[in-house]
């Protein structure tokens, strides 16, 4: 198969979108299957290159007016509504490439729409947040981490979005997705990366057009949490690991409360993007925090690989949770919370522990548990490491050339849905 991978963004932006949709691209090229990126043309990249038998197209559109509308500088900004000027380059490279997969990822999908793509042609959407329907893509309504939104509605998400990006924005981006829906019976197939996401994004779609999966690590985290090189700022002692965003969102706050109400006096170490500017992350002297930023991938494993649990202690509804599958490839025991897909992923009393969202005590408490007792620890440990194997690529990959074709041939009898293990 030919297959077109449109996406809002790809390297040199270092997202986790973008991230998905190369690895992506690699293993279908991997696989035979030549693929073509086309992404949103940015000044530091060229407008062609070629990594890994990936072909990068870089696509100039009227969108690159609204890069001074970004709140990130490295991620740049498609709206939900159909750029023309992009419209026509996709059209020129579609009769150019003449795929016969066309895979879009995020609100570029909104250009997508607008294309006339020829009778052989599939087009399939991975809905990697909740930004089908959702202008925030978060779930998070009016700002507030502790209550999930009720659902769209005009009224109630104008006013979400008004607050969240401004009185300019907000409404264009909200009304864009009102648009949208009415086009999207072009869409061939919606692969959510989670049961949360396909419940909060396509209600009213026929069975027959959604097949849930997830994305994907690669298999070689697996052996780099076996055999890459330890960083030397790990403790030497038994430790907790945090890798994440160091911000509300995902639950930093809370896990410095927690970490300050456990018993067992246990270094906690923290691997982010960026440093947090905003929240308090001291420890103290029998109890200390360890942050860090920046840190090569292999060395995050092999973090992962020594830590006795890593913690995932979000607060928005996370849509999948791959923080906590690349410590569950380690080996590693996680501790969650009840929000969004991480009870998907983490299989409560198997491989680690669930605690409700926004209680300290109980996520101390849940810590404890496993600091306190080593073979359980090894237990959930040795567990996680084996459900972890359902998300590697060498698991996913099939499933997802699985929903091409039945992409390009509806008339087939649906593949077997991808379940997590219970």
């Amino acid at each position: 198969m030919r297959v077109l991978q449109v996406s809002d963004g790809y390297r040199p932006a270092t997202g986790g979108l973008e991230r998905v949709v190369e690895s992506l691209s690699k293993e279908l090229v991997a696989r035979g299957h030549p693929t073509t990126v086309a992404t949103l043309s940015r000044p530091d990249a060229p407008a062609f290159e070629e990594h890994d038998g990936v072909q990068v197209r870089r696509l100039d559109g009227y969108t690159r007016h609204l890069r001074r509308f970004s709140s990130d500088s490295g991620h740049f900004f498609h709206p939900t509504c159909p750029d023309p000027q992009l419209v026509r380059r996709l059209r020129e490279l579609v009769d150019e490439v003449k795929p016969d997969v066309v895979h879009a990822h995020g609100w570029i999908l909104n250009s997508v729409l607008s294309l006339r793509l020829p009778p052989s042609t599939a087009l399939v959407t991975t809905l990697h947040d909740y930004g089908l329907t959702c202008a925030n893509k978060t779930l998070i309504h009016r700002g507030s981490l502790d209550a999930i939104c009720a659902g769209p509605s005009p009224a109630r998400c104008l006013g979400c979005s008004t607050q969240n990006y401004g009185a300019v924005k907000g409404p264009a981006l909200a009304l864009g997705i009102q648009h949208s829906q009415r086009r999207l019976d072009r869409v061939s197939m919606f692969l959510p990366i989670s049961t949360a996401v396909r419940n909060a994004s396509l209600g009213g779609v026929a069975e027959d057009r959604v097949n849930l999966v997830p994305s994907f690590v690669e298999d070689a985290v697996f052996d780099e949490a076996e055999n890459a090189t330890a960083p030397d700022f790990l403790p030497t002692e038994p430790f907790i690991l945090f890798v994440g965003a160091l911000g509300e969102h995902k639950g930093v706050d809370l896990l410095i409360d927690a970490h300050r109400r456990m018993q067992t006096n246990a270094p906690l170490v923290l691997i982010g993007p960026t440093a947090s500017e905003s929240l308090d992350l001291t420890g103290t002297l029998d109890r200390p925090v360890i942050v860090r930023t920046g840190v090569p991938h292999p060395q995050i494993m092999a973090s992962f690989a020594r830590a006795s649990v890593a913690v995932t202690p979000s607060r928005w509804q996370e849509p999948l949770g791959l923080v906590a599958i690349e410590a569950m490839a380690a080996g590693t025991p996680v501790v969650a919370t009840r929000v969004g897909a991480l009870p998907e992923v983490v299989a409560h009393g198997e491989t680690g522990v669930v605690v409700n969202p926004g209680d300290p005590a109980a996520l101390a408490a849940a810590l404890d548990g496993i600091l306190t007792d080593p073979q359980l620890g090894r237990r959930y440990g040795a567990a996680g490491r084996e459900r972890a194997k359902n998300y590697a690529a060498s698991a996913v990959m099939p499933r997802i050339l699985d929903g091409y074709r039945q992409a390009l041939n509806p008339s087939r009898s649906a593949p077997e849905r991808l379940h997590t293990p219970a």
